[in-house]
């Protein structure tokens, strides 16, 4: 991507049905209580981002009511930013850049992981084990590990609140059982109530630039149709999640964003049409776990970012096709 993304790992959506999976049936009721605990909760903590030998710290309080989820993510290292979440509708504020920009987003997109599929589904692909107990934020956890079945992807390893089921740290690592990319609550509340004075920003957003994205989303047949770009090569399990047409923040062109998953990692694809002043970028780059890999085709910049292996990233950005 071209804007730096406050990013973070603080939870996952997870949607299952009974007696889904039956390899470990530990795991899958943890996964299970994990995902309604991170979205039905109301607690306030502190956790450390790790990658690439950078830690950043942030607080998030979370609360649910009336059927609705509203967060507040607030980084605690480096510039001033905040991202304030009500229901859909996301609020980024950059206090280093006088920016600020709203988006239409579907619940917790913002965030890095998210299962989204039913665990039997899942478990095409990965393999689900409670693996251990540990101690995280002065509170016990239990230990699940999730494993691909395939090279072109990750593997997870969550830890689980004992007494709340919240997660409370999350690890990715590549092929080789390296970690790329960390997330751990060092302090964290679970309360009944959270005042709503917690939820608004400290930012002013005086002599702020706002920015509004494009709320325009299509269906994949739609995409397939007008636009004549598609995706001829994805990982086994993969499909569209979101698709829709936006406009980035340093340019006024409209740019084509395809969000595909598998139920837990998740790739965007960004089409946008090259004019005569733009500089095109090809090549990779790399934040922890998350890869990209841009290329030129028919006068349009390819970019695709995964959180998957560079071979994999490479390979979804070389099968994009204009189908004239």
């Amino acid at each position: 991507m071209r804007r730096r993304v406050l990013t973070v790992v603080a939870g996952l959506l997870l949607c299952v049905g009974p007696n889904a999976f039956g390899e470990d049936d530990e795991a899958v009721k943890l996964m299970r209580s994990m995902a309604e605990a991170t979205k039905n909760l109301n607690y306030d903590g502190v956790f450390i981002y790790q990658r690439d030998g950078r830690i950043d710290s942030m607080r998030i309080v979370h609360k649910y009511e009336a059927g609705m989820e509203k967060e507040r993510l607030i980084s605690l290292s480096g510039p001033q930013r905040e991202v304030i979440r009500d229901g859909s509708r996301v609020t980024c504020l950059f206090a280093d850049d006088r920016e600020a920009m709203v988006e239409k987003m579907e619940p917790r997109e913002f965030l890095t992981l998210g299962l989204s599929e039913p665990l039997d589904d899942l478990a095409k692909s990965y393999d689900f084990n409670v693996t251990g107990h540990d101690r995280i934020a002065d509170r016990g956890a239990i230990i699940v590990s999730i494993l691909p079945k395939e090279a072109n992807r990750y593997g997870y390893k969550l830890w689980i609140d004992d007494e709340h089921k919240l997660l409370l740290k999350s690890v990715i690592s590549n092929q080789a059982g390296r970690p790329l990319e960390q997330v751990q609550f060092v302090q964290v509340t679970v309360s009944d109530e959270l005042p709503d004075s917690l939820l608004e920003t400290q930012l002013s957003g005086s002599g702020f630039i706002w920015r509004r994205g494009s709320e325009e989303a299509h269906s994949a047949t739609t995409l397939v149709e007008t636009s004549g770009w598609s995706v001829e090569w994805l990982p086994s399990g993969f499909y569209m999640r979101n698709y829709k047409v936006q406009t980035m923040l340093e340019s006024d062109m409209p740019v084509s964003h395809l969000v595909y998953s598998d139920g837990l990692a998740m790739v965007s694809i960004f089409v946008e049409r090259l004019l005569d002043h733009m500089d095109p970028v090809r090549g990779y780059s790399a934040m922890g776990a998350v890869n990209a890999f841009s290329r030129v085709s028919d006068n349009h910049q390819i970019t695709v970012v995964g959180e998957m292996p560079l071979p994999t990233v490479r390979r979804i950005a070389s099968s994009v096709k204009y189908n004239q």
